[in-house]
């Protein structure tokens, strides 16, 4: 559709950089129709055909470019105008029919239906009960047309990436055995059976290729306030709270809607549910220009796949590089309108918003890319800016077919926004858009076509050939498999040796001229061939420094890609370091408050701890200091009493020493002073008590005046004195009253005398197996013992004292710094010469040393040695 001012313009700014284009690669124009709606009441008319392909417009008087510019008219040329008694399938025929066309040839299609609100669209592109529109006619007539060479289901199966895996006939079932169709729903529920025609309503394309076989699949999505939504998407009927998607571009720099449900349809019945699965999902509002006003632009499209079979005509070549994929998308734009005019609030203000921000940047597009034609420059289209644009982005600078419907209200309150669309489709009809090329995929491998078709007669004939009524059978396989049927049988004994060499001389002949017409089948084949290799050779050559320039753009990208990385990198690196330090900041305030808080809990609870600490030593002071006055009385009267005791004791003692000097019998003396020594231990030793030091005459069990003869015949047991018993255990320095560790040999002698230490709160342990025996909190000493036999031959006891040091990694160590030794002596063996000579044998020697560098003087008071040593 254009002017023909405009048709002069454009040829005056046509250049000659726009002609050589044009002589590279062929370009179609974007074909604009016009249809017009049948007014609904008697009113004037601002909008009249004047042509089939050309209508006027005259402004009302209560119109806004009626004030402006006056009662001036314009005139508007389309590719074709329909009039308001137009029928659905003369629009189908002229503007959808060539695109279903092209969709079986592998070409491209985008469709679009334009205008005012309430002027059409819908209804020319969905249609109603018993009128359906465009979308169910191309449904219809593609499952007319591939009906006979449909692929099975799921032999096709999307990738996700927008394309297409091919699988096996065995996959395939099993994929089918696995899995339910999602729109499995028959026809007694299908919302509209109408929009299914019968066949004789049908127009079935004629020339498809019947040695690929075809699938079709679908997808229904809309774009609302500038978002994408999958109206097929698994979930409730009616559920319009739908995921948001997002465009990418594929392998092949093709725009698609990434994640979106893609359905495989077999028949026009499953498309019509899964199209008013979406329809139910699809926004939809009331205003006051139309009761049924969409809310969002809605795309649905129409994918066939097509492969080659192999070159036995029965399976699809397991290739996805040989897959021909081509679509179709019918765009149901939502309608522009103004606020003045439908009172829109809120919600419905914001939809009428983006409807026309979205349909201003399509008209901006338009206009970029017919600037950038006719001026042959290279300025940047704003695709980016709407997704309806930047989905449908490949078909304007790549290739395929774009056809526009605008539909109009030719009532006079609709002038002002038809005049914008007409100005809008004047502008849409001067861009180009590359024409598709089609690539015959079966001859570039070396297939010939009729594959299918003499694979079927030839399954045909090997069915009936085993059938008696075969010989009457006249088929004609062609020059496909071989030179003709088998020899005929020789026998030439027989009478008609004659007949039977006629006979395989007509059938050499029949095999010499089907050998020469195969011989001239296969020089045309080869003629072909190579003039295809050389055209081929020219397009490698053209391709090859195409791929030389585009080689050096895309290294040239890559470097400033590569730079702009390397800076965002770095950015990122510097902004998760600060974000990293903020956050370990925010965690020490955090963590120094939560600490200060917990120290003035702990201060105020130790100061409640304090002061009932206080109140408790005060009252154990009390209890104490009674105690300590009662123990004091105990302890004087304990003490009158043990001096009473002593006095009791010396008496006695003194009548023992009388009576050994006047002779008397030693066997009564030694009994009484061992019922008196008895007494004396039992009654004087009470436990807590520290006994007094005997007199040192008192302890010697023989007198001191010299031995007579009668003395030294006596045997030596009868010359022993009385034993005194001492039964303190606190003379070693070990007893502290700490926690000790006592570690001591199995088999240790027991010494049962006052040397014998006593460790209160001591544990004894054979051997050190468990760390925790001395790193606990309980042991402060620790205490080595051993045994053995000096070079008198008496036994000696060690003792190796030390202190447990708590150590950095949880253990602790022993740092030894004293050394006991304890010894014992027999009362039988005569120590020396001197004693032997006084007589004066100890009953009982005990040795307790600790090295000081000397040895304390013997006292004649006590005859035992003592000895301390002192090891650090």
């Amino acid at each position: 559709m254009k002017s023909a001012k405009s048709k002069q313009r454009l040829n005056e700014m046509r250049t000659p950089a726009r002609s050589k284009q044009n002589l590279v690669t062929e370009k179609d124009p974007v074909h604009v129709y016009c249809r017009l709606r049948p007014m609904q009441r008697d009113c004037d008319a601002c909008v009249k055909i004047i042509s089939p392909t050309t209508i006027l417009m005259s402004p009302p008087a209560t119109a806004i470019s009626y004030r402006n510019e006056g009662a001036k008219t314009m005139k508007y040329t389309f590719k074709e105008v329909f009039p308001p008694e137009a029928n659905q399938q003369e629009v189908f025929d002229k503007v959808a029919l060539p695109l279903v066309e092209g969709l079986i040839k592998g070409k491209n299609g985008l469709l679009f239906t334009y205008g005012v609100t309430g002027s059409g669209k819908t209804f020319t592109m969905t249609g109603e009960q018993q009128n359906c529109g465009i979308l169910p006619r191309c449904l219809n007539v593609i499952f007319k047309t591939i009906n006979e060479v449909q692929a099975h289901k799921y032999v096709f199966k999307p990738d996700r990436m927008n394309m297409f895996d091919v699988q096996t006939e065995v996959e395939a079932m099993l994929e089918r055995q696995q899995e339910l169709h999602k729109f499995k729903t028959g026809k007694k529920n299908n919302s509209n059976p109408d929009l299914a025609m019968s066949d004789s309503d049908l127009t079935k394309i004629e020339g498809i290729n019947e040695d690929n076989q075809y699938a079709v699949f679908v997808t229904y999505v809309e774009i609302y306030n500038n978002s994408v939504f999958d109206l097929l998407e698994d979930g409730p009927p009616l559920s319009k709270n739908l995921p948001v998607k997002i465009i990418r571009e594929d392998a092949a720099h093709n725009m698609y809607v990434h994640g979106v449900t893609e359905v495989e349809i077999k028949s026009a019945e499953e498309a019509f549910d899964a199209f008013y699965l979406g329809l139910k999902r699809k926004r939809m509002a009331h205003t006051t220009l139309n009761a049924e006003s969409s809310r969002s632009h809605s795309v649905f499209t129409i994918r066939l796949v097509q492969a080659p079979v192999d070159e036995m005509g029965e399976a699809v070549i397991q290739n996805k590089k040989f897959l021909s994929i081509s679509q179709l998308s019918l765009v149901d734009l939502a309608g522009s309108e103004r606020t003045n005019r439908t009172k829109n609030t809120g919600q419905r203000l914001r939809e009428a918003g983006n409807i026309n921000k979205s349909l201003m940047t399509l008209r901006t597009c338009m206009e970029a890319l017919r600037e950038n034609q006719i001026n042959g420059t290279n300025n940047m289209v704003p695709y980016r800016e709407s997704k309806i644009t930047h989905l449908f982005k490949n078909f304007f600078e790549g290739e395929g077919q774009v056809r526009m419907i605008v539909c109009a209200n030719p009532r006079a309150e609709d002038y002002d926004e038809t005049l914008q669309v007409m100005r809008f489709a004047e502008m849409a009809a001067e861009v180009e858009v590359a024409k598709p090329q089609i690539t015959d995929v079966a001859a570039t491998i070396g297939l010939m076509s009729g594959r299918r078709k003499a694979n079927r007669l030839f399954t045909t004939a090997r069915e009936n050939i085993i059938r008696p009524e075969a010989k009457d059978l006249e088929l004609d396989l062609g020059l496909v498999y071989s030179l003709g049927p088998d020899f005929p049988s020789l026998d030439l004994n027989s009478s008609q040796a004659s007949h039977i060499i006629k006979e395989l001389m007509a059938h050499l002949e029949m095999r010499i001229s089907r050998r020469e017409t195969l011989k001239r089948s296969k020089a045309i084949k080869d003629e072909r061939l190579r003039s295809a290799l050389l055209e081929l050779e020219k397009d490698s050559l053209e391709v090859r420094s195409e791929n030389a320039s585009l080689r050096g753009q895309l290294a040239a990208a890559e470097r400033r890609v590569k730079a702009l990385e390397e800076r965002l990198t770095a950015t990122e690196t510097a902004s998760l370091t600060h974000q990293r330090k903020l956050t370990e900041m925010t965690e020490y305030t955090s963590a120094i408050k939560r600490e200060l808080q917990e120290k003035e809990l702990l201060l105020s609870q130790n100061k409640l701890d304090k002061e009932k600490q206080k109140k408790i030593l005060e009252r154990r002071y009390h209890h104490k200091m009674a105690a300590e006055h009662e123990k004091a009385k105990e302890i004087h009267s304990e003490k009158e009493r043990l001096r009473n005791a002593i006095e009791e004791k010396e008496n006695r003692l003194r009548i023992i020493a009388e009576a050994l000097d006047r002779g008397d019998n030693k066997d009564v003396i030694s009994r009484q002073t061992g019922d008196m020594g008895a007494q004396t231990s039992v009654r004087d030793f009470t436990p807590g008590s520290t006994p007094r030091a005997l007199p040192a005459h008192l302890l010697t069990p023989f007198s001191s005046v010299p031995q007579t003869r009668e003395s030294k015949d006596t045997p030596a047991s009868s010359r022993r004195g009385v034993a005194v018993a001492n039964p303190r255990h606190r003379r070693s320095l070990s007893a502290d009253g700490r926690g000790w560790v006592e570690h001591a040999p199995n088999k240790l002698v027991p010494m049962g005398t006052v040397m014998k230490p006593s460790m209160a709160n001591s544990k004894f342990v054979n051997k050190l197996t468990n760390v925790k025996d001395i790193a606990n909190t309980k042991t402060s000493k620790y205490c080595l013992i051993s045994q053995e036999q000096d070079t008198d031959g008496e036994l000696e006891t060690k003792l190796y004292k030390g202190d447990v040091v708590p150590t950095c990694g949880g253990g602790a160590q022993v740092i030894f710094n004293d050394v006991e030794m304890l010894k014992q002596f027999s009362p039988t063996r005569e120590s020396n010469h001197s004693h032997r000579r006084s007589g004066s044998n100890c009953a009982r020697h005990s040795g307790k040393r600790r090295d000081t560098g000397c040895s304390p003087p013997q006292t004649p008071s006590n005859t035992s040695k003592k000895q301390r040593v002192d090891d650090d």
